[in-house]
């Protein structure tokens, strides 16, 4: 099972309209239909409350779907990132698990995306 979550910061200030292009873009990458996620937790220093907020989307993905997303990840996006180092051995853990982010801008590096310079 791969779960590939976004965080979208200017939508905790009730602006959906960062949650649903996040969504359409999630999908169109991963071949999912995404879901909105809420915080789990209060967290006071960033004015989170719990269940209140709308602030991530995510799709979980499993089967084809995963096998697909993995190899377009691995054979096409992050060889095209500037400078990549490689995914650092310490991101994972005993139960085989691995955790490793992409900078906005590796976003557009998926071949569903197509950026607007012009906006």
């Amino acid at each position: 099972k791969i779960v590939v979550h976004h965080v979208i910061r200017k939508a905790e200030h009730r602006d959906s309209s960062y949650l649903h292009v996040a969504g359409m873009v999630l999908q169109a990458i991963t071949n999912v239909r995404a879901t909105i996620a809420t915080a789990k937790h209060d967290i006071s220093n960033f004015a989170i409350r719990q269940d209140q907020t709308a602030m991530a989307v995510k799709a979980e993905l499993r089967g084809e779907d995963m096998y697909c997303f993995l190899s377009k990840v691995v054979d096409v996006v992050m060889p095209r990132i500037k400078e990549y180092k490689g995914v650092s051995g310490g991101s994972g853990d005993g139960s085989g698990n691995l955790a490793f982010g992409l900078q906005p801008s590796a976003v557009g590096m998926f071949p569903e995306v197509e950026i607007n310079y012009d906006a």
